[in-house]
């Protein structure tokens, strides 16, 4: 999966960027939760406005991604090495083609 990293704000929050045409939001959820020591707090999807949201943690790293433009952002405001090896994971994850719409 294609990620690029975006900014990391002064008071430490990092945000990572996934294209919305890359993965649909289901089949993102899904393959989040095949990542071992993630724990899903809230989903939301809202398709009729295009907003989504996942609340989780990973290994007790509280991490969120949000679609405030159709884009999928992670962001994670208390980063540690754990944010890392969960991004590195997740871009780890071969996208197949049915999983750009389903």
């Amino acid at each position: 999966m294609k990620l690029r990293y975006l900014n990391e704000e002064v008071d430490g929050t990092k945000c990572v960027e996934i294209l919305c045409n890359e993965i649909s939001f289901r089949s993102l959820l899904r393959c989040i939760r095949r990542i071992e020591g993630v724990e899903i707090l809230k989903a939301s999807h809202d398709p009729m406005n295009d907003n989504a949201r996942i609340d989780f943690t990973y290994l007790g790293t509280p991490i969120s991604i949000d679609t405030p433009f159709s884009d999928y952002l992670i962001n994670c405001s208390k980063p540690d090495q754990r944010f890392d090896y969960f991004i590195e994971k997740l871009s780890s994850h071969k996208v197949k083609f049915w999983q750009r719409f389903m």
